[in-house]
């Protein structure tokens, strides 16, 4: 009998993300409390801008297909070029203008060109291919950024293959309020010619996001779509009017302190329900059940952070010691041995049972409200977060396990956020594919921890929610997608190392959401702070229809 054998091409290994499967339900809930807007849906006026370029270039005669997508990417291109030169000539905060327009990043070099007054020619960033396109997808931020909300939300149909298509009643009516307020002959004469002077980009400044404020119906159409009004309401899409209101809110009440909102007074706010320095939050009753769904996400961040550090920590320490075990039960055997372990005996004694240390909790943990308090389980997370990213955590590893285990008792001690998911739903067996989640964690602190010393329990965490949880993550993975995300795998020389990843926590949409505020007038700077404007106000006293 012949034999052929031949060598099989080794597994692509790629970094990954969310190793243990944790952060999925997080990406689910903050997903379903800002429809429309992604993390990577920067800047309102891509909303109205991306319909008008498609309308304007059907108005012109051209139909989808290879020219229409050059055409296109040179608008993309010259609308990111109008910004960064607006920014320069109007001086003051770049991020009015130019943040987060697509391609930026990748045109460092036309874009100083610009801003200092040069000449540039679009095509040669336009391109498709080589070392200077401003962009890889074909159809620039629209095809890569876009396309998937603007069909959510009613704006356009179709995709890259079959042809991009405005829907009349809502992209079609967003394209031409843009073009009442824009020279559209202008615009179209610059790409034909190609090259773009900056005296030609200050005539075109109207298309730069910042006038947005100054085009009066097309930012109407846009905050109707965003706050569900009129032709734009939605049942389902009134979550994001409430999260919108709700950062409204949180600002106007931060602005009276003279505090400005980000990301770390939204996360203890919410969870909380509080302002910084145990203030009360005066917040409407209707927006209660929207801070408290957002309270439920908080809380699972907080749960996703101590179990990432706890893995964190056990395979930066097998990284660093040189040994090789060959099953995970001896890994964490040693491991439970390790100094950084027994370091925690200061705080929570190891033989002592984690039911003790809940009794024990108030001794420590700080009220809900005062989340500004370094115990309490908000603070702990950006300990967690921010000891991990050290240069020297290695260091660090002894804190970082203490401030996983202190979050997750007091996790398990704060009844006022409720137990589980609330009136969130998951599709059926949703949650098997996440073991991880806020109900198995209900589950084992009610009928598996309490019993468990300490020491046990770092093992279990270490061992069940940490390598095997891995190990099942990394082998979906494998199977589903031919890609190794291992960090840690087992070989025929024992468990190999490839790399401790960090404690992050997810990005709930909260910057972009900010960011289009701003840009539709909602929240203005007041003096060194940002707070609602008449515009916000009149949008936080929208009732649901």
């Amino acid at each position: 009998m012949d034999i052929s054998t031949a060598w099989v091409k080794p597994t692509n290994a790629i970094g990954g993300l969310d190793h243990l499967a944790v952060q999925a339900p997080c990406i689910n809930l903050y997903g379903r409390m800002l429809p429309g807007i992604t993390n990577v849906t920067d800047r309102a006026r891509y909303y109205s801008f991306y319909p008008w370029v498609i309308w304007a270039l059907e108005q012109l005669g051209h139909r989808y297909g290879d020219a229409f997508i050059d055409w296109f990417r040179k608008a993309d291109c010259l609308f990111t070029l109008i910004a960064e030169r607006h920014a320069k000539v109007v001086g003051g905060e770049r991020d009015d203008h130019a943040a987060a327009t697509v391609g930026s990043g990748n045109m460092a070099e036309p874009v100083t060109m610009v801003r200092e007054g040069g000449s540039v020619r679009l095509s040669e960033y336009a391109c498709r291919n080589g070392k200077t396109r401003y962009f890889k997808n074909t159809l620039g931020g629209l095809g890569q950024y876009y396309i998937g909300v603007f069909r959510e939300l009613g704006i356009m149909t179709g995709d890259l293959q079959s042809g991009i298509k405005n829907i009349k009643e809502v992209g079609g009516s967003l394209a031409e309020a843009l073009d009442r307020q824009v020279n559209r002959e202008l615009f179209f004469k610059t790409i034909e010619e190609d090259t773009v002077s900056a005296a030609r980009l200050d005539e075109l400044h109207a298309f730069c996001p910042c006038a947005l404020h100054e085009s009066q119906e097309e930012l109407t159409k846009l905050a109707g779509m965003l706050f569900v009004q009129g032709q734009f309401f939605d049942q389902n899409s009134l979550v994001r009017r409430r999260t919108l209101q709700m950062l409204l809110f949180l600002s106007d009440s931060l602005a009276a302190e003279g505090m400005n909102l980000g990301i770390e007074q939204f996360r203890g706010c919410t969870y909380s329900g509080g302002l910084p320095e145990k203030k009360e939050w005066d917040l409407p009753e209707r927006l209660q059940v929207t801070r408290q769904q957002w309270a439920i996400y908080q809380r699972n961040e907080i749960l996703s952070l101590a179990v990432q550090g706890i893995f964190y920590v056990i395979l930066g320490q097998y990284g660093s010691s040189g040994e090789r075990f060959q099953s995970v039960d001896e890994l964490v055997l040693w491991f439970l041995e390790r100094p950084e372990v027994e370091g925690v005996a200061s705080f929570f004694p190891l033989d002592s049972p984690v039911g003790h240390a809940k009794r024990e909790a108030d001794s420590w943990l700080p009220p809900l409200d005062d989340w500004g308090n370094d115990s309490h389980e908000i603070q702990l997370a950006f300990q967690i977060e921010t000891l991990c990213r050290d240069k020297h955590a290695h260091d660090k590893h002894a804190a970082i396990l203490l401030a996983c285990l202190k979050a997750l008792v007091a996790l398990q001690c704060r009844h006022e956020i409720g137990d589980g998911y609330g009136d969130f739903v998951f599709p059926p067996n949703y949650l098997q594919a996440y073991p991880i989640n806020l109900q198995t964690f209900n589950h084992h602190s009610s009928n598996t921890w309490d019993t468990l010393s300490m020491r046990e329990w770092i093992g279990w965490l270490a061992k069940s929610w940490g390598i095997n949880t891995h190990f099942m993550v990394a082998l979906r993975k494998l199977r589903g997608q031919s890609q190794s995300t291992f960090r840690i795998r087992p070989s025929d020389q024992g468990l190999e190392m490839v790399e401790a990843p960090q404690a992050v926590f997810t990005t709930p949409r909260f910057r972009q959401a900010v960011r289009i505020l701003k840009d539709i007038g909602a929240l203005v700077r007041t003096g060194e702070v940002w707070a609602p404007s008449e515009l916000g106000k009149r949008f936080m006293e929208m009732a649901d229809e």
